[in-house]
């Protein structure tokens, strides 16, 4: 296992893959990014990873010669950059996703893996659904439709998210605004995700055909503000909203992300929690963040919000 081929590679997901993989060392790694001339991909060049243009818009066979040669593959979609696409979101991920698997298997690798996601309709006995959930769910369901062996990871909402989150409410205070009551949620390190991808590359023919979540914690929000008032030495107060609400919030995606928060009060209850394999991720990569750790970490970072 030597070559392997990241896509997304200056995002959140796929620079963590980059990052952990440089670490460990004995990979030869390909990124590609939409634009190799960004600053994170000059850094990317400058660490010696070799830093290729591709578009997972454009046709698979435009694709396909990034792969040669190529061992594993990481692929990820992302949703939030085709909010402006004609077509909508959700339909021009899932034809990302269609071109990502089409270019995979023309060019044979043995060992890709998919960042999805579960579908949240099914989660939710129909009850909620979740645009960003669901294109990556159809795209899951099109790899399990050609045959060819996928190992998938599930990440959830990021560590990473409370910089959004987080908002000042006076000169000493932050609140965090969500629409989750008092249902905890699946979190997940994105700065130690990679680790769970740099360890599936160990022996990744036993993971062929399996889903992994990757979660490092599983809390409420009431919880999450505790934790970051105790290590921010600063007040931080949980308000929650109705759905309703946040859905009317003034940014995009708003609607979208409402209706995850929804889904997720369904997905994570007593009767549904046994659907998912929390255990796995965080085998593979022990060395996982707790939200306290990562807050120290970052406690700086966060501070400057105010």
């Amino acid at each position: 296992m030597h070559h392997i081929t990241v896509f997304g590679a200056t995002g959140r997901q796929g620079g963590s893959v980059i990052s952990h993989l440089l670490k460990k060392g004995g990979f030869n790694i390909r990124a590609v990014s939409r634009d190799v001339s960004s600053e994170k991909a000059k850094r990317l060049a400058e660490k010696g990873v070799e830093v290729v243009r591709g578009d997972l818009l454009e046709p698979p066979e435009t694709l396909v010669p990034l792969l040669k040669g190529t061992d594993a593959v990481f692929g990820v979609t992302d949703y939030w950059s085709l909010l402006d696409r004609p077509e909508g979101a959700e339909k021009a991920e899932v034809q990302c996703g269609k071109n990502l698997v089409d270019a995979i298997i023309e060019a044979g690798v043995p060992f890709p893996i998919f960042s999805g996601l579960p579908s949240t309709l099914k989660l939710t006995d129909n009850k909620v659904r979740t645009s960003h959930f669901e294109s990556k769910a159809t795209i899951e369901e099109y790899i399990r439709e050609k045959g060819h062996p996928f190992i998938f990871v599930h990440p959830y909402a990021y560590f990473e998210n409370i910089y959004y989150w987080l908002q000042p409410s006076s000169e000493s205070s932050f609140e965090i605004v969500l629409p989750m009551g008092t249902c905890p949620m699946f979190l997940t390190c994105m700065q130690d995700f990679g680790g769970v991808i740099a360890s599936i590359l160990d022996s990744p023919q036993k993971y062929l055909g399996k889903t992994i979540d990757v979660v490092h914690e599983f809390i409420d929000c009431y919880k999450l503000a505790e934790i970051i008032s105790e290590v921010l030495e600063k007040k931080v107060i949980y308000r929650p909203v109705s759905v309703d609400e946040y859905k009317r919030f003034p940014f995009p995606g708003a609607e979208d992300l409402a209706d995850m928060f929804n889904a997720y009060q369904i997905m994570f209850d007593s009767n549904h929690i046994q659907n998912y394999d929390i255990a796995s991720g965080r085998e593979l990569y022990g060395q996982y963040h707790s939200l306290k750790s990562w807050t120290q970490e970052h406690k700086a970072e966060l501070l400057k919000h105010q």
